[in-house]
């Protein structure tokens, strides 16, 4: 008889998985660049690309670690809010899904298709308008960026099984 090697589990952990999306990110923001014209079309790409990144990875979060996650929409931005003891609160400390603003000139529309799940609004009236479920489900949505100069508007859809579409 021949010895059997204990072999491990093989995987990706979550830190390699983030390091090739920032790798990705990075390859494609020079692809962008180096293809010239609409400086103000380019960013507001760019914008649309780290949003739709920031929302993967913040879903994937929220299955990860069992925790309900959301995204509060404003005129000057975004932030993502975790579900502590009834409340919506910032994660302020996350280096990666910490609040973030929209450059200057940059607009943002949402579109909601339902109203939030009941059983996750608190009492604040300052409720975000996205979750991202434990379950790996989703705020159906559609938010567009656009700048008043350019004709050309980006969007990221979502729907209610979390899957991401930008257009």
């Amino acid at each position: 008889m021949y010895p059997v090697a204990d072999c491990g589990q093989r995987g990706f952990t979550l830190l390699e998985v983030m390091v090739v999306l920032v790798i990705v990110s990075v390859i494609l923001t020079f692809v962008t660049l180096t293809a010239g014209g609409d400086q103000r079309a380019e960013q507001l790409q760019r914008e649309t690309r780290r949003l739709a990144a920031l929302l993967e990875m913040a879903s994937e979060e929220a299955v990860l670690s069992s925790q309900q996650l959301a995204v509060r929409f404003s005129e000057e931005g975004y932030e993502f809010l975790v579900l502590q003891g009834g409340k919506w609160l910032p994660l302020s400390e996350d280096p990666v899904l910490r609040p973030r603003t929209l450059p200057e000139g940059i607009e943002l529309d949402l579109e909601l298709e339902d109203n939030p799940p009941p059983s996750l609004v608190s009492e604040d009236s300052d409720l975000p308008q996205v979750f991202l479920l434990s379950s790996g489900e989703m705020t159906p949505f559609v938010v567009t960026l656009s700048v008043p100069e350019s004709e050309q508007r980006f969007l990221v859809k979502a729907n209610l099984l979390g899957q991401l579409e930008l257009e």
